[in-house]
């Protein structure tokens, strides 16, 4: 269970270290200054109201004075201990960083500066993003005193913009996988269903952010970490077009499909936190050129009428459950009626060449394979210091050969091509985020793998997609519709997620674990 304790030997520095000391573990910080923290005035006279469910509402309420950015943090600090213990959403908590940061913000608006709209606001932290000041596990045993001395490039934006990061986020070890299990770290929990998946790799930012802890999170997604999670916890996410966002600080998983985004409650978040970590980073080699200037919520209200969508024959509703299929056929159906046309058409590519087991094994287990494997092959105790997916993962990768490996990517732009006919005729095309909704935490590989097949294809050909929550199975756990368009016409994407999340109301449906309300 997760925060077992049981001693594990700390191969980098020869000390023995729990694994729940190390989660809980603060930077910095003793138990004697969190609990001065947490004992504010203004905090007391608030008990009981609302938390506020956006940025856009906490921005509001510090800049009138209700409620400041170190009663916000306090606030969720107050949750996550209520939280952590069922669902394992942190990997470390930056309590004092958060508090001293928060105070600071504070400041500055009484002194009349203002960041912006992310000014005080808590976010959250992959765990594969290099932080200044923090360790930066990458979810593994192996890594578990890896300090870190900068910014990831993207962290940096987010900071300068005036976020407080409340923690760093569990994940699958080295993002290998969608399951949101950590054999080290103990497995996150879902909080719509404590055995069941919150999703993966990302899964610490999706339990958090579905449990109203935060309002943000920097994730990645390689094969699908950040729409996983967004589907089966039910939230938004969006994976911006290959190059959007610095990979500059952040852990890889495989070069030729990583790209970093954020998860958030709502879509208008979303843009707001796209808005910060997008920009061209000469620090990172994959960044691409061609770049968004304007804010992402500039044209977020302007609706969908006289747009067209896709769905896709022989694919948008293939080997899907039927709770899955009907939410999105009713996703569709609420389009149209905001004055969308919708069509069905046929991309052969989705039918064949863009066979998600064979992109997955020979490209992204390939380049991981590359990426860890040396050091992995070349740890004495690896079998100690990483987990079974890790392991896995190496071996299938170390089995394929560079010549398919360059095969398939030979292959490559000549389908992205192919696919990008399409968006001649359409504005986007919608297909479920993942055929299922969550899994129970122990299914096996075979179940989690199917969920890749709506995924790793728009990986391969590096579009933009946005997932939002459409609906619920008959257990009641959220189901996500994907929104795949054009390369970086992220605006347009979220433009459309928006006014679907505007016409329902599965967004505003909360699990059991949830920060209703200002704790006393």
């Amino acid at each position: 269970m997760p925060g077992n304790s049981h001693d594990s030997h700390n191969a980098l520095t020869g000390t023995s270290l729990t694994r729940r000391q190390f989660m809980d573990r603060s930077i910095a910080v003793g138990a004697s200054a969190v609990v001065a923290t947490m004992t504010g005035s203004a905090l007391a006279e608030g008990a009981g109201s609302a938390m506020p469910m956006s940025i856009t509402e906490a921005g509001k309420r510090m800049r009138d004075g209700s409620f400041t950015s170190v009663d916000l943090t306090k606030a969720y600090f107050h949750y996550i201990d209520l939280y952590q213990p069922k669902l394992n959403m942190f990997i470390s908590q930056l309590r004092e960083l958060a508090l001293k940061t928060a105070a600071e913000r504070d400041a500055e608006l009484k002194q009349g500066k203002d960041r912006g709209p992310l000014h005080g606001i808590p976010i959250l932290v992959k765990d594969l993003y290099e932080m200044a000041g923090t360790i930066t596990t990458v979810g593994s045993k192996a890594f578990v005193d890896r300090h870190s001395s900068e910014d990831a490039t993207s962290v940096h934006h987010l900071r300068e913009a005036g976020v407080v990061v409340l923690g760093k986020t569990n994940m699958n070890e080295f993002a290998a996988g969608v399951s949101g299990t950590n054999a080290y770290f103990g497995d996150a929990h879902n909080p719509w269903a404590l055995d069941r998946s919150p999703g993966g790799s990302s899964s610490g930012n999706g339990a958090a952010l579905a449990a109203g802890i935060g309002f943000g999170g920097t994730s990645s997604d390689t094969g699908g970490s950040i729409r996983v999670p967004a589907s089966w916890c039910g939230i938004a996410g969006i994976r911006p077009t290959y190059g959007l966002v610095s990979l500059n600080g952040l852990f890889p998983r495989a070069y030729s499909l990583d790209v970093a985004g954020p998860l958030a409650r709502n879509v208008f978040d979303l843009a707001l936190l796209l808005d910060a970590m997008a920009g061209f980073d000469p620090k990172d080699k994959f960044s691409a050129l061609a770049q968004q200037r304007k804010s992402y919520t500039a044209n977020i209200q302007n609706g969908v009428k006289g747009m067209t969508f896709a769905t896709v024959k022989n694919y948008t509703y293939k080997d899907v459950d039927k709770p899955v299929a009907d939410a999105v056929e009713k996703a569709a159906d609420s389009f149209r009626s905001l004055g969308a046309n919708i069509i069905e058409i046929e991309i052969p590519a989705l039918e064949g060449q863009l066979d998600y087991n064979k992109l997955f094994t020979n490209i992204l287990l390939y380049e991981f394979n590359q990426i860890l494997g040396g050091k992995y092959r070349g740890t004495p105790d690896a079998a100690d210091l990483y987990g079974p997916i890790v392991t896995s993962n190496i071996a299938a990768g170390s089995k394929v050969s560079r010549e398919d490996y360059e095969r398939t990517m030979r292959e490559r732009p000549a389908i992205i091509a192919e696919v990008k006919r399409v968006f001649k005729e359409v504005d986007a095309l919608l297909t479920p985020a993942l055929p299922t909704t969550a899994p129970l935490l122990k299914a096996s590989a075979q179940d989690y793998g199917r969920g890749r097949q709506f995924t790793i294809p728009f990986s391969y050909v590096a579009l933009p997609s946005a997932v939002v929550p459409c609906g619920f199975d008959g257990q009641g756990l959220p189901i996500g519709v994907q929104i795949v368009g054009d390369h970086f016409y992220e605006a347009s994407i979220l433009q459309i997620a928006y006014a679907f999340e505007q016409a329902t109301d599965f967004h505003k449906k909360h699990p059991p674990l949830f920060c209703e309300t200002v704790p006393a």
